[in-house]
């Protein structure tokens, strides 16, 4: 069985995240952004946030399938375009919400709320 598949499952039966899920996945996509993204995954967890940083390649969709699977309530995106604006964008991965673009030091303050 396949750890999508199991996860799945999971959630339909209403199984709880655990505690140890980390509060966000980064997401990187472009030269420029995998060179950057060590850098953000440390300031974020330089503010006791838990991260896991995307490893590799892979499509923003691909990504996104990672992040959702991992359990973290919040992707970090960060692209070329987040980078020429020294931003993230954030995306809520359990609940209500919709992406935002915000400086990093934000990003980390809204994740650190909920």
């Amino acid at each position: 069985m396949g750890i999508e598949r199991l996860l799945a499952l999971l959630e339909m039966a209403q199984f709880a995240v655990p505690e140890n899920a980390p509060h966000a996945y980064l997401i990187h996509y472009g030269d420029a952004a995998a060179l950057h993204a060590p850098v953000v995954a440390e300031r974020m967890r330089d503010a006791a946030l838990r991260v896991v940083q995307h490893c590799g390649g892979g499509s923003i969709k691909s990504q996104m399938k990672r992040a959702d699977a991992s359990g973290a309530r919040f992707a970090v995106i960060l692209a070329d375009d987040e980078i020429a604006s020294e931003s993230v964008s954030i995306k809520p991965l359990r609940g209500q919400g919709e992406q935002t673009r915000a400086a990093l030091d934000d990003a980390i303050a809204l994740i650190k709320q909920g």
